[in-house]
């Protein structure tokens, strides 16, 4: 399975190739694949490479979920929801 990140472009270095952030880090990035980008703009990201363009809630709405994904337990991922009841733990 792939994974597309949301990143804001921030520098347009020539015709193919931008600088994306996420964070605090900006990285390069080729534009190929996409219509012309423009600092603002925010791209859908995998391998450096920008996919399509996408929009600016929808990127921070990712963003969003993809930090919920990380911040939970990986057993919990891994394992599925839990049969337990409250009453078991007593």
């Amino acid at each position: 399975m792939c994974l597309g990140i949301p990143y804001e472009v921030v520098d347009v270095v020539d015709r193919d190739t931008c600088r994306v952030r996420i964070g605090s880090g900006a990285h390069p990035c080729f534009t190929g694949l996409v219509d012309p980008v423009t600092p603002g703009d925010w791209v859908l990201v995998h391998a450096g490479f920008a996919l399509r363009r996408i929009d600016p809630a929808d990127a921070r709405a990712n963003l969003d979920l993809i930090r919920r994904a990380l911040a939970t337990p990986a057993t919990a991922a891994r394992d599925g929801p839990s049969d337990a009841t409250p009453e078991d733990d007593a």
